[in-house]
């Protein structure tokens, strides 16, 4: 978007709010010595600029406004709740029994008895407040065990449901389909999953959809 945004030539000032982050160096590093550009480039400052950003600073037009952004960074730290107990989706949605029906290769032995094992021990039920939106099931997991499988890189759809579309349609998947996860670890694999937010938010009543809703 900052670089769309940079082409556009109606586009006259950018206010960039990324002080926290040291990533965006790379980014605003190229445009620091064009004078052109920089000056249509304000860095918003919430909290201090990270070491990085802090170098290059003086270079840009810099801007804050302590009355509407935080000043320190947010702490933040797995919450530890009750995990709920499986249940088993009563319909499945017309995009999963379609793809249910598409033909598809026999998986080996082993890959059929982690399936298996992975299937039976995470189906959950989509879970609805009082107005009707989707609420995610509360998980209890330990910090360590987030970022030990965190750190893995597995098949999030293998391991949490026993198959993997990007096997079935491409023949090819980037992450590891390897021997069945321990209960703990398949917990905190869909506090993982949960990272990426899901495209429909809480209007979601995909049973089997691995994403965050809230």
């Amino acid at each position: 978007m900052f670089r769309h945004s940079l082409a556009d030539m109606h586009c006259q000032q950018i206010l960039f709010g990324g002080s926290a982050d040291n990533g965006y160096a790379r980014l605003l590093g190229p445009y620091a010595e064009d004078y052109a550009v920089r000056s249509r480039i304000t860095l918003l400052e919430g909290p201090p600029f990270a070491r990085e950003l802090a170098a290059i600073r003086d270079r840009f037009r810099t801007v804050s406004f302590d009355n509407v952004f935080r000043s320190k960074m947010l702490v933040v730290t797995p919450r530890r709740t009750t995990m709920s107990l499986p249940t088993p989706p009563q319909t499945p949605s017309a995009d999963h029994a379609t793809a249910a029906a598409q033909p598809s290769s026999a998986p080996s032995s082993s890959t059929s008895q982690a399936s298996v094992a992975n299937t039976q021990s995470t189906t959950t039920a989509v879970l609805l407040n009082e107005a009707g939106e989707r609420v995610d099931s509360p998980l209890r997991f330990t910090s360590k065990d987030f970022l030990a499988v965190k750190s893995l890189k597995v098949c999030n759809s293998f391991h949490l449901l026993g198959r993997c579309l990007f096997l079935e349609k491409f023949g090819n998947c980037n992450y590891d389909h390897g021997a069945s996860l321990s209960d703990k670890q398949l917990v905190a694999l869909r506090a993982v999953a949960r990272l990426n937010s899901c495209r429909k938010g809480r209007a979601c009543k995909d049973p089997e959809c691995l994403c965050g809703h809230q």
